[in-house]
């Protein structure tokens, strides 16, 4: 089934991000995230999650859509920042290995 994004709206969103945040599934890594109060909730998760209202489907519901720039497009252009979040870096001469004796 093709999906309609132009169903969802800012406030479907911000919908989304209360129930994400809620539910727990905002403490999840994500490589995108969208920030909303202050907090960073998983952008494909905010994303899914504010279709299904937009369009009254059960939460159950599965859907199949790539995220990556369009979902940073997509939400940005709903008006919510949204960015990749950079895999950390160790620090040159930082290891967890212990000196050899």
């Amino acid at each position: 089934m093709a999906l309609n994004w132009k169903t969802v709206t800012a406030d479907h969103v911000r919908q989304a991000c209360e129930r994400v945040s809620a539910s727990g599934a905002g403490k999840r890594t994500s490589k995108i995230v969208i920030q909303y109060q202050g907090h960073p909730l998983p952008a494909k998760e905010v994303q899914r999650t504010a279709y299904l209202i937009a369009n009254n489907l059960p939460d159950d519901t599965e859907l199949k859509f790539s995220s990556g720039d369009s979902t940073v497009h997509f939400l940005s252009a709903l008006g919510f920042e949204v960015e990749r979040i950079a895999p950390a870096v160790k620090e040159a001469g930082s290891s967890t290995q212990k000196p050899m004796q």
